[in-house]
C-alpha cells in the first residue's frame, strides 16, 4: 500500500485514508466489500498529475478505527465530504467507486449533485435493491435474525438456499454470501459491514433526478462474465439518462487491474 495515510474522525469514529497526487482536481475512491484504500493503485501513473486522489478504508476496513454497531449514516457521510472538500479547497469532487464503493459514491450523488463533477463506478453495487440485505439490516426482525444466523450458520444456509430456490436470491449473491461466511471471522466481519454501511441505500429515483438535473457524468464499468453484479443492471439504470455510459469489459466481479486500468483512467481525463 503506498500514498500518504491520513484520519479523519467522524464522531468518535477514524476513517484512514490514503493521498496520492499532486492534481489540483480532487477525486474521493471507495474500495469494494473486503477490500481497502491501496486497491486503487494500479490507476495511479495514469491520474496523479491531474487529481488529487483521496482512497478511503471504509469502516471495518483496512486501518479505519470503527465501533461494532455504529453505523456510518447520510448525515455523516455528507460531513465526511464536506470537510475534504474544504480541507483540500475544492468546490467540487469526482468519484470513484468499486462494488459496495460505488454504493456510496451513488448516495453522495443523490445526496450533495451540486457537488459532483464526475463519477467512475466498476462493478457497483446499489443499482438495484438487494432484498436480503434490505431485510437483513433495514428491519428489527431482520437484524435478529441476521444475528442469530451467525451464531448458526447452518440455519443460514439453509435460508440462503430458500432465497435461491424461490428466486429471491440470484446465483451470483447466493454464492458470494456462503463464501463470505464460512468461518467465524467472516461472519462477524460480515455483520459489522453490513450493519456499519446500512444507511448508504441511495434513493435510486433522487439519484436520477439529480444526475438529469445537474448533467453529471456517470461512466458504470461492469464485467461481462460478473454474476454478481451482470451489465444488465448497468442498461437498465442508464435508460433516459443521456449521461450515463455503460462499458462492459471481458472481466468478471474484478473489473479492474493493471492490464486495464488506463482505459478506465482515461474517463477521468476527457
Amino acid at each position: 500500500m503506498s500514498g500518504e495515510s491520513q484520519f479523519i474522525s467522524i464522531g468518535n469514529e477514524k476513517l484512514h485514508y490514503l493521498e496520492w497526487g499532486t492534481g489540483k482536481k480532487l477525486l474521493l475512491a471507495f474500495h469494494g466489500y473486503g477490500n481497502n484504500a491501496g486497491v486503487f493503485d494500479p490507476f495511479r501513473p495514469y491520474i496523479t498529475d491531474v487529481y488529487t486522489v483521496i482512497s478511503f478504508d471504509l469502516p471495518h476496513h483496512g486501518k479505519s478505527k470503527w465501533s461494532e454497531g455504529i453505523p456510518l449514516g447520510l448525515n455523516d457521510l455528507v460531513s465526511l465530504v464536506e470537510a475534504i472538500r474544504k480541507k483540500y479547497n475544492a468546490d467540487k469532487v469526482s468519484l470513484l467507486g468499486y462494488s459496495m464503493g460505488g454504493r456510496v459514491c451513488m448516495t453522495i450523488v443523490a445526496q450533495k449533485p451540486e457537488w459532483v463533477d464526475k463519477v467512475v463506478l466498476i462493478a457497483t453495487d446499489g443499482l438495484k435493491i438487494n432484498r436480503l440485505y434490505y431485510f437483513c439490516t433495514r428491519t428489527y426482525i431482520g437484524r435478529l435474525l441476521f444475528r442469530k444466523m451467525v451464531e448458526k450458520p447452518g440455519l443460514y444456509f439453509r435460508f440462503l438456499d430458500w432465497m435461491k430456490k424461490t428466486k429471491r436470491l440470484d446465483a451470483g449473491r447466493h454464492k458470494f454470501v456462503t463464501q463470505h461466511f464460512q468461518s467465524p471471522e467472516h461472519r462477524r466481519f460480515l455483520i459489522e459491514v453490513w450493519l456499519g454501511t446500512k444507511e448508504l441505500i441511495p434513493d435510486l429515483p433522487a439519484l436520477k433526478r439529480a444526475i438529469l438535473k445537474y448533467r453529471i457524468p456517470v461512466f458504470i464499468f461492469m464485467g461481462v462474465y460478473d454474476r454478481i453484479m451482470p451489465p444488465s443492471l448497468g442498461e437498465k439504470f442508464r435508460i433516459g439518462l443521456d449521461t450515463v455510459e455503460v462499458i462492459t469489459l471481458e472481466k468478471g466481479h474484478r473489473v479492474f487491474d493493471e492490464t486495464n486500468a488506463h482505459l478506465i483512467a482515461e474517463h477521468f481525463l476527457k
